[in-house]
């Protein structure tokens, strides 16, 4: 947001990638960081007409918005590791393909918070297969602080790791479970459902299908088992869908709307507004 207000105030081209994600949540600091952005945006790219038509009601408009797709699905063709690397990345865990959880929390929202952390660690401790959780910094720290490290004791804990190996891990995965933007984009695109723990989300085209969200407590437990009682229909089922994020040209189409952008004059930008 400061980038913006900068940009805005210098005359520079402000360009918004990734513009309209809306969880209509004013608890969230990227909510309102991302309404200031795509107002002060001289180009808003929108991933989705879901995010468009958000803009819309907000008054942006026009030339100003242009629907790309979003990127990730380019990195995520691009940087997803090949079939033998990635049970390469499994055999180095000891995990198996389809029987493990991949789980990753870091928001504000649940780690902050001692009463819904300790839910959080609790319900996937009760998970039926091995839960990996890839431990953020900032967790690790609440963790700590608030004295849960035995909650980890029933969880494979490990570093961060690198996103190739998160995404082949990922990939192989039964589903995920995270509060991540991220996450539930690349879901979509790995054909992996993913437990989206969180009161809000700013990605709702794939509630339903990629995603669940649920609210910290024993919902969460509860759609895992569901999920696992009928694991290989609903990835069948989910490889089928095409990813809402775009074909992987998000890039490209990207690039074209920044060049028709710089070669108008800086008075025909603004105009946009």
């Amino acid at each position: 947001v400061a980038g913006a207000l900068a940009a805005n105030a210098a005359g520079i081209p402000l360009v918004h990638l990734e513009a309209g994600l809306r969880s209509f949540d004013r608890a969230m600091p990227e909510e309102h960081n991302r309404v200031v952005a795509d107002h002060l945006s001289d180009l808003c790219l929108a991933p989705t007409e879901t995010n468009r038509a958000n803009l819309a009601a907000e008054g942006i408009g026009g030339d100003k918005v242009i629907i790309t797709g979003n990127t990730v699905v380019d990195a995520v063709l691009h940087l997803l590791p090949a079939p033998e690397e990635r049970a390469a990345i499994l055999a180095a865990h000891g995990l198996e393909r389809n029987r493990f959880v991949l789980a990753t929390f870091h928001r504000p929202e649940n780690a902050d918070d001692p009463e819904v952390l300790d839910t959080i660690l609790s319900e996937l401790a009760a998970f039926p297969i091995p839960v990996v959780m890839p431990l953020h910094p900032r967790t690790r720290a609440k963790i700590a602080e608030f004295g849960l490290g035995p909650k980890l004791d029933s969880l494979r804990v490990l570093e961060p790791i690198g996103y190739r190996p998160f995404l082949g891990m990922a990939a192989e995965s039964a589903f995920l479970a995270s509060d991540s933007g991220g996450v539930q984009e690349e879901s979509s695109i790995l054909k992996r459902p993913v437990l989206v723990v969180r009161h809000s989300t700013e990605r709702p085209e794939i509630l339903g299908t990629f995603a669940q969200l649920v609210p910290p407590g024993p919902l969460i437990s509860a759609w895992a088992l569901e999920w696992l009682d009928n694991l290989e229909p609903l990835h069948a089922e989910l490889a089928a869908m095409p990813s809402p994020y775009g074909d992987g040209t998000a890039a490209r189409r990207s690039l074209a709307a920044i060049s028709i952008l710089l070669s108008q004059p800086l008075a025909r930008r603004r105009s946009l507004r």
